[in-house]
């Protein structure tokens, strides 16, 4: 049976929305009046979530909800309950409005015959290819909790590590965004009222002075032209980058970048590593789990020479020479692959490469931290004692003089 997702008005004349499961639109409408709620809206998930502009399979889920979900699934099902049980199970418990409607669809789609890989590529909600075709061989093997788990892990680990790199810009960000707010409000609002007395009179100014008053009164007359051209350019560029191939080389550009472009690289790998690990260790074929894991890559530089991988596998080569070949930069994997390929455990070693990664990637960026936090203090601090002593020195020199 399909979900709904319903609003509704209670006793007391209080909204409540949520989820419910129903054979129609007007099944739904009358469980709700079962209920005691006086229906204001009542659409199936799919047609919910969809629009003019924004179809309803772009609709995106939080990878640490998903990764709990799967985590709890593959606990009910190894305690011996049928999937469909374990999903409502886990409706009832689940913590959020969106998870709760996440498991409704799957639930539903399931409860209509539908295997789990197919509740999953049918739903709503855009779940992950890697994990989509994990079910379906988990499902074929009899092994699905295992899968679940294994997905679970696999999900949690590529969420850390873009929540990783995202940590080492957004700190230094937000910081440098206050700071900008801070000497803006200064240049517009304070500067000005303290250093009128200075301008009317003909006495010579210090350098320093000069030059914050020529930033105020730039800042007062032109601040608003710049915060315009500033935003113009953000948009220019983001819809420039929606062509591929100007995203591509865009992406190409970061991974260039010193320091930041290798975490890029190295978030990247492990993401791919361990999908392509995780994938092959529960019995996908070889150039399925290749392609499926080259979609896991935020980077499209990166996944076009991963393509590149795959389609020499295709044609005969060994997945060391295609690395070798498309992905010459990194030494450590093309190793590994090759010692996995000749031990016949390529899913153990592409494995303990995301680990590897993936620690490099942490050490990397808690140095990072560490470093730019008080080089970031010191120049916030210089900013703020050449406002001070631009006030102060010519404040100094007339008390000297009287």
């Amino acid at each position: 049976m399909p979900a709904y997702d319903y609003s509704g008005y209670d006793a007391a004349a209080k909204i409540k929305r949520g989820v419910i499961i129903a054979d129609s639109e007007r099944h739904a409408r009358r469980l709700l009046k079962e209920q005691d709620l006086l229906p204001d809206s009542v659409k199936e998930v799919s047609k919910a979530h969809s629009g003019a502009i924004f179809r309803w399979r772009e609709t995106r889920v939080n990878n640490f909800d998903l990764a709990v979900l799967m985590q709890q699934l593959a606990i009910l099902i190894q305690s011996g309950l049928p999937l469909e049980e374990a999903l409502r199970v886990t409706t009832e418990q689940a913590e959020t409005d969106s998870q709760r409607r996440m498991l409704h669809s799957w639930r539903s789609e399931i409860n209509e015959g539908r295997s789990f890989s197919d509740a999953l590529s049918r739903s709503p909600y855009k779940i992950p290819d890697n994990v989509i075709a994990g079910v379906g061989v988990g499902e074929e093997s009899g092994h699905l909790h295992k899968v679940l788990q294994r997905l679970a892990e696999d999900i949690e680990a590529s969420a850390e590590n873009r929540k990783t790199l995202a940590r080492s810009m957004i700190y230094p960000l937000a910081l440098l965004a206050t700071s900008l707010i801070v000497i803006v409000i200064m240049m517009i609002w304070v500067v000005p009222k303290i250093t009128i007395i200075f301008a009317s009179s003909d006495r010579e100014l210090p350098l320093v002075t000069k030059l914050v008053m020529g930033l105020s009164n730039f800042t007062t007359e032109y601040g608003i032209v710049v915060l315009m051209i500033f935003l113009s350019i953000m948009v220019t560029v983001k819809r420039l980058l929606r062509n591929m191939d100007r995203r591509r080389r865009w992406h190409q550009i970061l991974l260039g970048m010193p320091g930041f472009g290798r975490w890029i690289y190295m978030a990247n790998v492990a993401d791919w590593a361990r999908s392509l690990g995780v994938l092959l260790s529960n019995g996908v074929p070889a150039l399925a789990a290749l392609k499926i894991s080259s979609g896991v890559l935020q980077n499209s530089y990166l996944r076009g020479q991963l393509e590149a991988v795959t389609e020499a596998m295709r044609q005969g080569s060994s997945l060391k020479n295609a690395l070798d070949r498309n992905l010459s930069s990194s030494g450590f994997l093309v190793q590994m692959v090759a010692s996995g390929e000749a031990s016949s455990e390529l899913d153990k070693m592409l494995l303990r490469v995301s680990d590897y990664y993936t620690l490099r990637l942490k050490n990397a960026v808690d140095v990072f931290m560490k470093l730019i936090n008080p080089i970031l203090i010191v120049l916030m601090g210089l900013v703020i004692l050449s406002v001070v002593a631009a006030v102060m020195l010519p404040i100094m020199d007339m008390n000297n003089m009287i």
